[in-house]
């Protein structure tokens, strides 16, 4: 079995090492407002001091998940892939080479890896999309999007969970708690909290509520630029 890798980045953008491919997902680098909300915790890595990068996995259309400069920008530069929906991809000034449309519950495989899209519940998005991303040892990193709780979160049993739990737009930390249990992962990464007024939340009570239970989840909480490795 490979090393898995997790860099955050910052709200919902994590590099992510699995197999042999360096994956990014929902590029957000931007320090722009939007609209009235002010980003409060920029992008701990220039979009322009990335490593290569080979597949980059959007959720859906907002400019916080798609950042559609910097994903047209690495494209160009590392000719990487992106995985998302074809709404969203049709936004892209990209190659059409380099799209690679997924529905729900549709797997793309690419060398040593499997992609596989699953349904988010964010009301405000036209196609929300959530992603697990599996290697052939049988490691997984389930990537939730921006989503609420849904059903499909009883049937994925990943390695480690990264979900969101600034609450408004996606689950909360109480939210996120029941869906970790439904999951059962090794691991959980809360994500998507503290980058606006709006989803400040302290990240610890999702540890406090996790801890001296029957659940053997060990919640890591990383800071902007932390890498954590299993």
């Amino acid at each position: 079995m490979g090393i898995i890798g997790v860099k955050y980045l910052g709200h919902s953008s994590f590099l992510l090492n699995v197999g042999s491919k360096k994956i990014l997902t929902d590029p957000y680098f931007s320090s722009t407002p939007l609209g009235t909300k002010k980003r409060l915790v920029p992008c701990a890595v220039d979009v322009f001091n990335l490593p290569k990068i080979d597949t980059i996995l959007v959720s859906h259309e907002h400019m916080d998940s798609c950042d559609a400069d910097s994903i047209n920008y690495l494209c160009n530069r590392y000719d990487c892939s992106v995985i998302s929906h074809e709404s969203v991809l049709n936004k892209l000034s990209i190659s059409a080479q380099n799209k690679i449309s997924i529905d729900e519950f549709d797997t793309k495989k690419m060398d040593d890896i499997e992609i596989t899209a699953y349904p988010a519940h964010h009301p405000s998005s036209f196609y929300p999309l959530s992603f697990l991303i599996k290697e052939k040892g049988g490691k997984s990193v389930f990537f939730a999007g921006d989503t609420f709780m849904t059903n499909e979160h009883d049937l994925i049993k990943p390695t480690v969970a990264i979900l969101p739990i600034g609450g408004k737009r996606t689950m909360d930390i109480s939210s996120a708690v029941r869906v970790s249990k439904k999951m059962a992962p090794e691991y959980l990464i809360p994500m998507h909290y503290n980058t606006f007024d709006d989803i400040k939340v302290n990240a610890n009570l999702l540890k406090y509520k996790l801890e001296d239970t029957r659940y053997p989840i060990k919640t890591v909480i990383l800071n902007p630029g932390q890498l954590f490795k299993i």
